[in-house]
């Protein structure tokens, strides 16, 4: 009973973290590379920035079976300290046959003019083939907390023709998530251990 209310604290104290970070305001959002990039849109939510690329796919009956797709953004927290992106990716209409996608990403702090500061913080890199989850996610925890940084994204996608006639050949990618995640103020986090303290004496009691 105990250690399931600690498990229900951290949740609670976890979830309060998300609600209390400030929004964040995302500029130089490019997606290139037609025809992936054709039709393609993103949207913003507080720290939250999702890309919807309908037309990222290769493969049998379509104008290319190889091609990379670009995705750019820069954030900025006006001053808060970002400590980690949360990437998640939905393969759409997924992977068949020989298709494969080479995904990549590097986060860049950026400095007040906008340039890219040294190495790069974090990065994620992941292959999908035929027989991977249409869902990836990770998230990539940054090596210094930032107030702003340029997040490169890059997928390479491959659909050679297979041999046999009967086998379907395709890559595609649907959309992209990214979820930042901030620092709370001294302040906030007492608030919030407080709260989930108090989550964790309620169940200490039942």
């Amino acid at each position: 009973m105990i250690l399931l209310g600690r498990k229900a604290a951290f949740v609670a104290f976890a979830s309060l973290m998300g609600v209390a970070a400030n929004a964040i305001v995302f500029t130089n959002v490019t997606i290139k590379s037609p025809p992936l990039s054709d039709g393609s849109s993103y949207s913003t939510a507080v720290n939250a920035i999702t890309f919807f690329v309908p037309n990222a796919l290769v493969g049998d009956g379509l104008p290319l079976r190889f091609g990379t797709l670009n995705i750019q953004y820069d954030a900025d927290s006006s001053g808060e300290l970002m400590v980690a992106d949360e990437v998640v990716i939905s393969m759409g209409t997924g992977i068949l046959g020989r298709g494969t996608i080479l995904f990549r990403e590097t986060v860049h702090e950026l400095d007040a003019f906008g340039a890219e500061i040294g190495e790069p913080i974090g990065s994620s890199y992941h292959t999908f083939d035929v027989n991977s989850n249409p869902f990836f996610s990770d998230t990539i925890v940054f090596s210094r907390a930032v107030t702003r940084f340029r997040a490169k994204k890059s997928f390479t996608l491959s659909a050679p023709d297979s041999a046999d006639p009967n086998v379907t050949d395709l890559a595609a990618v649907a959309y992209v998530n990214q979820n930042i995640h901030l620092v709370p103020e001294p302040a906030t986090l007492g608030a919030l251990a407080l709260g989930a303290l108090g989550v964790l004496r309620r169940r200490n009691k039942r």
